[in-house]
């Protein structure tokens, strides 16, 4: 019985052992805001119905892709902005590409909303945007 015990505690001490080996390779990803070049609205439905917005951005390497969305709703007015994934590699190519997603809205009651899609900085720093209205009945 005696040997049993030690077994058991040898065989726990080795599963933790192993268990904290930090053998995962590392993936480094940093996020960042990419602008909204333009978007597409194709038709505007009313309340409770989904109406979908096509926002398009501009890639610079093969590493980057969408990630997600930063969507901010304040009353009747919506920010939006578009998270790119980075991640780090020796094989990126630097190519532009244009990219495009579509960001679903589904409206609670009728009424105009304000989007303003975010489209980078200017000169000054100063944040950009594209302002569409959107009437929903």
């Amino acid at each position: 019985m005696k040997n049993l015990k030690w077994l058991v505690g040898l065989f726990l001490i080795g599963i933790l052992a192993v268990s904290c080996l930090d053998d995962e390779p590392v993936v480094n990803v940093s996020y960042q805001y990419r602008p909204i070049d333009s978007i597409q609205i194709d038709s505007v439905y009313s309340v409770f119905q989904v109406t979908e917005i096509k926002t398009f951005y501009s890639t610079s390497n093969t590493c980057q892709e969408f990630f997600n969305y930063d969507y901010t709703a304040l009353g009747n007015e919506r920010t939006v902005a578009i998270i790119a994934a980075e991640v780090e590699e020796p094989n990126c190519t630097d190519i532009t590409e244009i990219e495009s997603f579509t960001l679903k809205f589904r409206p609670e009651r009728p009424g105009t909303y304000s989007f303003r899609f975010w489209n980078g900085k200017d000169e000054n720093g100063q944040d950009k945007f594209i302002i569409r209205e959107i009437e929903i009945r």
